[in-house]
């Protein structure tokens, strides 16, 4: 196997594993791992167009108005018209999805110190350096933070 290959079969398999931290609020049901990528894609971006958020997550305008109408009838986001451009509707994100990105956030957080309790701390710094190497790879790649 190529170097290549195996980063990307190893990232792959440490994002799966990362990330199957249950995301259920008990009033709510579970919420999607491509509808938190929406939630966080608010948090840091404020208000966001459907077609726009479709691009930058990378699917197509009527999987994005799917995710999207399945978060406003839980109350997670919120479609306003935009004060630049009436004719457009923009998507914020309303304090019950804040909520639902701060629970999932400290419960990532938890789940993280519990699994590097059992690593020493020469490769936690290791683990950090990568991280940081790859975030610098990705931020030159990808300056703004769109695909």
């Amino acid at each position: 196997m190529k170097p290549v290959e195996e980063l990307d079969l190893l990232f792959q398999s440490v994002l799966a594993k990362f990330f199957s931290i249950r995301t259920r609020q008990p009033a709510s049901g579970a919420v999607t791992f491509a509808q938190m990528r929406v939630l966080w894609t608010l948090e840091i971006h404020k208000s966001v167009a459907v077609g726009e958020m479709a691009r930058m997550i990378g699917i197509t305008n009527s999987t994005a108005t799917e995710l999207v109408d399945r978060l406003v009838r839980r109350g997670y986001v919120r479609r306003v018209q935009s004060a630049v451009d009436r004719r457009q509707v923009v998507l914020t994100l309303l304090s019950r999805g804040r909520k639902m990105l701060a629970d999932f956030a400290r419960r990532r957080q938890e789940r993280f110190r519990s699994l590097l309790r059992a690593v020493s701390s020469g490769d936690v710094d290791r683990m950090a350096q990568a991280l940081r190497t790859l975030n610098g790879i990705l931020a030159k790649v990808n300056p703004n933070g769109k695909p």
